[in-house]
């Protein structure tokens, strides 16, 4: 069995002679620093893993946050990825009606050439008929002084009449006179008829006796 000197100057010399080797074809010269501790100070490497740890654990806890925001903007975005799909699809039925309008833009005008020539036809018809509506215009005043005329003529009659109401009634009260007073003539009719003979003598005949209601 192998004695524990022997063991530790074997592990000396394995352990040794190989750093010796490395640091000799690297050109490094350890210092005391390096031989108190060969691995660089691990308990600061330990607290800047740990820090790094924690600034890690909460930079995914920002990053479940804004995967929750992203869910619900995704959310969001789906009527809107919609909507659009629709838009996309109005704009393609736009392009027909549009090539609609240019060719109903194109027929209206096509139709509305003519129109200067007819509003330079319709001026000049009317240029020709001003003078007629002048002599119309004319002719309706003339008109219109003959009907006052008439009018006038219509109130001297009025006039005329009223005026000859009154002496109408007199005309006819001496009318009525004039009946009255041939009644009570009739009356004596059949004596004048026997009394007239004595008076105007034979050779005049009797005048005729007047018919009733006459």
């Amino acid at each position: 069995m192998i004695s524990k000197k022997r063991w530790l100057a074997l592990v000396a010399i394995i352990g040794v002679v190989p750093a010796v080797v490395l640091s000799i074809f690297n050109s490094f010269v350890p210092g005391a620093r390096d031989l108190a501790d060969p691995l660089g100070n691990p308990a600061a490497y330990s607290l800047e893993l740990i820090d790094s740890a924690d600034q890690l654990d909460e930079l995914t806890q920002g990053l479940v946050t804004k995967h929750t925001e992203l869910a619900s903007g995704m959310q969001v975005l789906i009527p809107l990825s919609d909507n659009l799909s629709g838009l996309a699809d109005t704009a393609s039925n736009l392009t027909a009606k549009t090539e609609s309008l240019n060719a109903s833009t194109t027929t209206v005008a096509g139709n509305g050439t003519p129109l200067p020539g007819l509003i330079s036809d319709i001026t000049a018809l009317s240029d020709q008929a001003s003078p007629t509506v002048v002599g119309l215009s004319g002719a309706v005043g003339t008109v219109a002084e003959e009907l006052e005329a008439v009018d006038s003529g219509l109130g001297a009659i009025s006039d005329s009449v009223i005026q000859l109401g009154p002496r109408a009634a007199a005309i006819s009260s001496t009318l009525a006179t004039i009946e009255e007073e041939a009644r009570h003539v009739q009356e004596f009719g059949p004596l004048l008829a026997i009394l007239g003979p004595l008076v105007n003598g034979p050779q005049q005949p009797a005048p005729p006796i007047p018919a009733p209601g006459n």
